[in-house]
């Protein structure tokens, strides 16, 4: 199976390996727009406890609830798409020693290139 590219895989298994991708990338920066906290927090700062990992929270007040509810639709389709990979019926035609190579080249075939 070293030769498997985007064609030896069946086309819903694509479909929905890409869409993991975009919905992972949507999760992503929808965390990277929001306060660290998704609850409301007095924050903390523990920066002069003399541990060596130490931490600086900002008090938040969390996620507004449209934005908690858009981030679990997101994450349940995560989940939805990630059961259909995983459990797909093409995985039974490759070799059990060849598989996780396979699931690493599906990954890879449908990862969209690099903005920039």
């Amino acid at each position: 199976m070293s030769d498997l590219n985007t064609r030896g895989f069946p086309d819903d298994l694509l479909d929905a390996r890409r869409e993991l991708h975009e919905v992972h990338a949507e999760l992503h920066a929808m965390q990277a727009g929001r306060p660290w906290s998704v609850e409301p927090s007095d924050g903390w700062d523990d920066s002069d406890s003399g541990r060596w990992s130490a931490s600086v929270r900002p008090a938040t007040e969390g996620w507004a609830a449209a934005d908690v509810e858009a981030y679990r639709v997101l994450q349940d389709r995560a989940r939805e798409l990630s059961a259909f990979v995983i459990t797909h019926t093409f995985w039974t035609s490759v070799p059990e020693a060849e598989r996780a190579d396979a699931r690493s080249k599906l990954i890879h075939a449908t990862r969209p290139a690099p903005a920039g």
